[in-house]
């Protein structure tokens, strides 16, 4: 009746589900066979393989996987302590291991959870619910600590994905609001070079105008002498004594020369502005690099005067390459800036420009000879917002600029070359581009 009713009870329930989740797997080493009896029967619950020694028990650790080990200190040829030595070190497993002493050894099983012993139990002990519960706490335990490993990884991977997205979250905004600031700067330069141009050419034609009727008077002036010799008036006599009429005819050369030369400059800076500004060069265009770095020079000779700085120019020969010709300003304009600020009053800045004909390069070298870079910081001077000038001097952008600009955009380098108390040089080095598709 009992059979059929159970039968009864399973039809109208359905079959009974049984776990699949395997019992976790033991291995004990242990030597007494009559304790592997009691082990058998404490530890039912779980899946108990047995080693009778130590050598035996790394063996399999080492092909074999386990959920835990219980170990007996005292085993022949390798005691325990050994064992635990050779599981944590030479192995690397982090298996939870319980540790089995003889009554009145607690002082050595505190030493081995030093070790890495996760508990550990005494023989008497071995006959209770002791060791089952040991078992499953060792169990829970190392399932905790992995979790919290892997929490703490994945904590950890989010943290640098989140530092990474600020980080290009940073660099794309100080990117942007450089780009504004550049082409803001770019339509002002070219607008102040546009209005300073026109008065120029005003002054310039009348200058032309005025050299031509100043000598045309300076001539007639020397026929009416030369035709009237000592019988001037006496008026014009003491009026060409009170001017010094010598002295001021022979200086209106000079005059006129140096008005020249001053309207010349006037407009050598007004191209160097247009040049500079490049408005109409955002795309890539072939140019004589050298010419860029005359343009740039040209920018910076205001700074380099006020602090009287040797400024040398040992420009290689080079060809003509495909770049980004107000990028490729930008980047030099801002080496130079660093160099002039790096620099003592009188110090010295070497511009050198070459051709590596083998790997078909360009190199622009700029060295100072100003305090240079600690190593310390070398690694860090390419990070956005870095910066070692007082606040409100830098922003931190300019070398990251530069090397985004030369790598990313050139397809180049930069290396730094640095001696604390000799000075610096930064190299740019780019490929020749001989047309616009090998960019």
């Amino acid at each position: 009746m009992r059979f059929v009713s159970e039968l009864a009870l399973e039809v109208a329930m359905g079959p009974i589900e049984t776990s699949t989740v395997p019992a976790p797997r033991l291995l004990v080493v242990e030597d007494s066979p009559t304790d592997q009896v009691i082990y058998r029967r404490t530890l039912r619950d779980f899946q108990v393989e047995f080693a009778s020694s130590g050598e035996s028990a790394l063996t399999r650790l080492a092909s074999e996987p386990f959920d835990l080990m219980i170990l007996d200190y005292h085993l022949p040829r390798m005691n325990g302590e050994e064992v635990l030595s050779e599981v944590r070190d030479k192995l690397g497993l982090d298996l939870p291991i319980i540790i089995v002493t003889g009554l009145g050894s607690a002082s050595v099983a505190v030493g081995l959870l030093k070790q890495g012993a996760f508990d550990y139990l005494t023989k008497d002990e071995l006959h209770t619910p002791r060791v089952a519960a040991a078992v499953h706490s060792s169990l829970e335990r190392h399932r905790l600590d992995r979790a919290r490993i892997a929490a703490e990884a994945e904590l950890r991977r989010r943290k640098d994905e989140l530092e990474t997205a600020l980080r290009q979250l940073q660099e794309a905004q100080a990117q942007l609001v450089q780009s504004e600031k550049m082409a803001s700067l770019g339509q002002l330069v070219a607008g102040v070079a546009h209005e300073i141009n026109n008065p120029l050419a005003y002054v310039s034609n009348n200058l032309a105008v005025l050299d031509r009727d100043v000598r045309s008077l300076a001539e007639l002036m020397t026929q009416y002498r030369n035709h009237l010799g000592d019988h001037l008036p006496a008026e014009i006599v003491e009026l060409e004594e009170r001017i010094d009429i010598n002295y001021t005819m022979e200086n209106l050369e000079r005059l006129l020369s140096s008005s020249k030369q001053g309207l010349k400059r006037v407009r050598e800076i007004v191209a160097g502005l247009r040049d500079f500004s490049r408005l109409d060069e955002a795309e890539r265009k072939q140019i004589d690099p050298n010419e860029a770095i005359l343009v740039t020079v040209e920018m910076v000779r205001y700074h380099v005067k006020q602090k009287g700085i040797t400024l040398k120019l040992e420009l290689g020969e080079l060809p003509h390459s495909w770049c980004y010709p107000g990028k490729l300003n930008q980047v030099f304009l801002n080496l130079l800036m660093n160099a002039i600020q790096a620099v003592n009053q009188d110090g010295t800045i070497t511009i050198r420009t070459s051709l590596n004909q083998i790997q078909k390069e360009l190199q622009f070298e700029i060295t100072d000879d100003g305090p240079g870079i600690p190593e310390s910081i070398r690694g860090k001077i390419y990070d956005p917002f870095f910066t070692t000038k007082p606040q409100g001097v830098g922003t931190g952008l300019g070398l990251w600029i530069s090397y985004n600009i030369i790598v990313n955009e050139h397809e180049g380098r930069i290396e730094v070359d640095s001696a604390l108390g000799v000075g610096t040089t930064f190299r740019v080095i780019i490929p020749i581009k001989d047309q616009e598709a090998d960019m």
